[in-house]
Parts: structure tokens; C-alpha cells; sequence
């Protein structure tokens, strides 16, 4: 889903073309997840000790408030960007018709792809994030698979599989 501002944030060189799509989680899904790390981290604290008798200790809060916040931060920059010939996550971009190299990792939970390209660009694309746009989707997949069928792509084995390609 396109969202109004989305396609002015990306990092690529202008000659690379502008930004055709976008995704991003909405902010209501950000502030639950981090309301669900603050009860998983309040229940750490309250099951082993059987109450709140910690409550008064400083470095419980720390991680309880602390690490839900720094998530919800840290979520805020999660986009993914994509052009005719480009694909951006975060401050990472590679030329989806110039790449070298596909390798299947993961990013937390999530299946990702390490890509690099013929300019040394390098980018873990996280694969959920990508493929929820279908439109974003469609232009990264199409450069992959043209870097895979006509390119020297040195592509694994876990990521043909995973991209069926």
C-alpha cells in the first residue's frame, strides 16, 4: 500500500528513477507490537519473583519501558521503496537488473534475501515486507528474475527455492 509521502523518502541517485512504490507497516501495528514486548517483559519480571517486589530497582523498568520504545523507534524507519530498476529498504538500496549476488537469511523471524549488485550496493531485503505491496513486489521480483536469467547472478540454492526462481 502506497502511502502519501512514502515516494520522496528514498536514498537512490535521481538517475536511477523516482519511486514507484512503497510499504510501510501501519503505526497502529508498530504500537502493538510494542505494547505486546511491554507485557512479555512485565510478566519476565513479575512471574519469577511472584509480584512487584522489584519495582523499586531501576534496571526492571529500564528493559519493561526501555525496550519496548527503542522497538517503536526503531520500527519507525522500517519502508521498503521500489522503482522500475531499484529496490530500498531503510538507507540500503540495490539495481534490481545489475545483481551479482542472492543469498536466503533471516531478520528476526522473517525471511530475507542479502543481495548485492554490479556497484557494489548491498541490501538484506526482508522478504514479508516487500511482497505485502503486490505492486512492489512485482518490480523487485521481475529485476531478480531477469538478473537470475540473463545476468552472472551467483544465486544459493536456499534462495532459488524460497524465490522460485
Amino acid at each position: 500500500m502506497t502511502m502519501p509521502g512514502d515516494l520522496e523518502k528514498s536514498v537512490v541517485p535521481l538517475e536511477h528513477g523516482p519511486a514507484l512504490e512503497a510499504f510501510e507497516e501501519p503505526r497502529g501495528t508498530k504500537v502493538l507490537q510494542a505494547w505486546m514486548l511491554f507485557a512479555i517483559f512485565l510478566l519476565v519480571f513479575v512471574v519469577p519473583f511472584r509480584g512487584f517486589g522489584w519495582a523499586d530497582l531501576w534496571f526492571p523498568w529500564f528493559v519493561i519501558l526501555g525496550l519496548p520504545l527503542l522497538h517503536y523507534r526503531k520500527s519507525l524507519g522500517d519502508r521498503v521503496l521500489a522503482g522500475a530498476r531499484w529496490v530500498q529498504q531503510r538507507d540500503q538500496w540495490i539495481s534490481t537488473y545489475e545483481i551479482t549476488k542472492i543469498r536466503s537469511t533471516t531478520v528476526g523471524l522473517n525471511r530475507a534475501s542479502k543481495i548485492e549488485d554490479v556497484h557494489g550496493n548491498k541490501l538484506i531485503l526482508v522478504l514479508r515486507d516487500a511482497q505485502m505491496n503486490p505492486l512492489l513486489w512485482n518490480l523487485v521480483y521481475n529485476g531478480i528474475a531477469h538478473s537470475v536469467a540473463y545476468g552472472n547472478c551467483d544465486i544459493s540454492k536456499a534462495a532459488r527455492r524460497i524465490l522460485k526462481i
